[in-house]
């Protein structure tokens, strides 16, 4: 050989192979992994937002559903306290003649009642009518004498009981569910006639 020093590999078209000023770039395949563990990452991402969303809802929900219910046990609770008598009554329905003055010298007739096609328990008396409760999907009321015991008589009822579970639907989804119950005695009511 000759003087020089020569290479067996074969040669290589100018620009082939070799690294490009600056570092290089990606490959394909390296791009294509990026991007796919990107797209997990935002639908995770996603995925807990909803989450974060529908469970910041579903609190909202109870909370609105509880001053509801809050507000119409406080109201029937004054109304049941104060009744004289009890003159029309069944599951959905109780009619009480309440005081109109704190001297208790005039009385008015007030009439809770739930009305099943619209989810609503609505109080009315001779000047308004007032929707405490929506979105209530069963209610009832039970009556009892002053021992407790179930009664069908105007005369004997002294103690009423209301039950009622509220729900509140997002996008077709349960996302809050209310039940209480709550038991109040008729102080003022005589159970003879």
């Amino acid at each position: 050989m000759s003087g020089g020093h020569h290479s067996l590999r074969p040669r290589r078209p100018a620009g082939h192979g070799r690294p490009r000023p600056g570092g290089g770039g990606f490959s394909l395949v390296e791009l294509l992994i990026s991007l796919g563990l990107m797209m997990m990452l935002m639908l995770a991402l996603l995925t807990s937002f909803t989450f974060i969303a529908r469970g910041d809802r579903s609190l909202t929900n109870y909370g609105d559903m509880n001053a509801q219910a809050r507000l119409m046990l406080e109201r029937l609770g004054a109304d049941l306290r104060s009744a004289t008598d009890v003159t029309d009554f069944s599951t959905t329905s109780l009619t009480l003649t309440v005081p109109s003055n704190p001297a208790v010298s005039a009385t008015h007739d007030v009439i809770w009642s739930y009305d099943a096609a619209t989810q609503t328990v609505i109080r009315q008396d001779s000047s308004t009518t007032t929707t405490y409760t929506r979105d209530v999907e069963t209610f009832a009321f039970y009556y009892a004498n002053g021992n407790n015991v179930a009664t069908t008589s105007l005369v004997e009822v002294k103690q009423v009981q209301v039950s009622l579970r509220m729900l509140r639907l997002v996008a077709g989804t349960i996302t809050s569910e209310y039940v209480i119950s709550a038991q109040y005695t008729m102080r003022a009511k005589s159970t003879t006639h």
